[in-house]
C-alpha cells in the first residue's frame, strides 16, 4: 500500500508514511490486507488542521516500542476513505488510534492522551478478543 498522498496533512504525520515504515489504508477493504499482527491505525484528522495529530504522531511510534515493538504491533495510516468510514462507525472524534485485528476494529482511543492512558487503554484493546471502546 502506498504512502498517504495528502498535502492537507500535517509535515509530522506525512513524514511518517513517507518514510515507508508505515502503509496507508485508504479503505477499510485495504485493511483486511494488512499482515497477521494487530494494528494501531492512525486516523490523523484528514482535511481538518488539528493541534492533537502531529502529538500523536510523534508519540504513536514510541507507543508501539512500549507495547511490544513494530514486531509484535504493525503500524498504519488511515487515507480519508478509511478514516471517514472508522469515524462514522465508531462514533469517534478525531484525530484517533483504531486498534485493528485481522483488519476488523477492535477498539478505538480518540484524541490526544496522557502516556499512561494510552498505554492503559492500548494494552485492554490489545489484550481483547473484541470490543469497541472510544
Amino acid at each position: 500500500m502506498p504512502p498517504v498522498a495528502a498535502p492537507d496533512l500535517h509535515p509530522l504525520v506525512r513524514r511518517l508514511s513517507e518514510a515507508g515504515a508505515w502503509p496507508s489504508v485508504e479503505t477499510l477493504e485495504d485493511a483486511a490486507h494488512l499482515d497477521a499482527r494487530d494494528h494501531l491505525l492512525f486516523l490523523p484528522s484528514h482535511g481538518k488542521a488539528h493541534l492533537e495529530s502531529p502529538d500523536i504522531a510523534v508519540v504513536l511510534p514510541e507507543l508501539v516500542k512500549a507495547l511490544g515493538g513494530p514486531e509484535a504491533i504493525g503500524i498504519a495510516i488511515a487515507g480519508p476513505k478509511a478514516e471517514t468510514a472508522l469515524r462514522d462507525t465508531l462514533s469517534l472524534a478525531l484525530p484517533a488510534i483504531v486498534v485493528l485485528r485481522a483488519g476488523q476494529p477492535v477498539g478505538a482511543i480518540a484524541r490526544m492522551r496522557d502516556w499512561d492512558e494510552y498505554l492503559d487503554k492500548l494494552r485492554v484493546l490489545l489484550a481483547a478478543p473484541s470490543a469497541a471502546t472510544h
